[in-house]
């Protein structure tokens, strides 16, 4: 069927983006690092990838192509946000974990922090993700008006 290829070209890119950001994520790890943006940064990226993984399963599919494009985006963003949440405070533990130090590089107090904030990232997300389907569904309309 000519619907699945998307499908399944989305699950192959997925699958690539896991390995690039595990690759990134071990270079990551090794590094003394106390700053909070490349970990949160990684850990978006790492909610792509599983964002993209779960759209393009069979389950989610039929749920989220009910919906405009502009709807699609904002649940892929909030999804994407809401996990970035969750994947960045497991990231900062699984470093403070695999180094051991006697003061962590990411106290407990930061990692809360972080989950602290995942209606405010999960919001963010939506609208981004609103947005730029927005974006590219005028773009669309006007390349065929034209």
């Amino acid at each position: 069927m000519p619907n699945n290829q998307p499908i399944k070209n989305h699950s192959k890119r997925a699958r690539h983006l896991f390995l690039v950001s595990g690759i990134a994520v071990l270079l990551w790890s090794g590094m003394e690092d106390h700053d909070a943006l490349l970990v949160t940064l990684l850990g978006t990226l790492l909610a792509t990838a599983a964002t993209m993984m779960l759209l393009a399963s069979h389950g989610l599919r039929p749920a989220i192509a009910r919906g405009s494009r502009p709807r699609q985006g904002a649940l892929a963003g909030a999804l994407i946000g809401t996990l970035a949440s969750v994947a960045t405070p497991l990231l900062m533990l699984f470093k403070d974990l695999r180094h051991a130090h006697i003061y962590p590089d990411y106290p407990a107090g930061m990692l809360l922090a972080t989950l602290e904030r995942m209606p405010v990232w999960a919001l963010a997300g939506g609208l981004a993700g609103f947005g730029i389907a927005l974006l590219l569904k005028l773009g669309a309309d006007w390349r065929h008006s034209r």
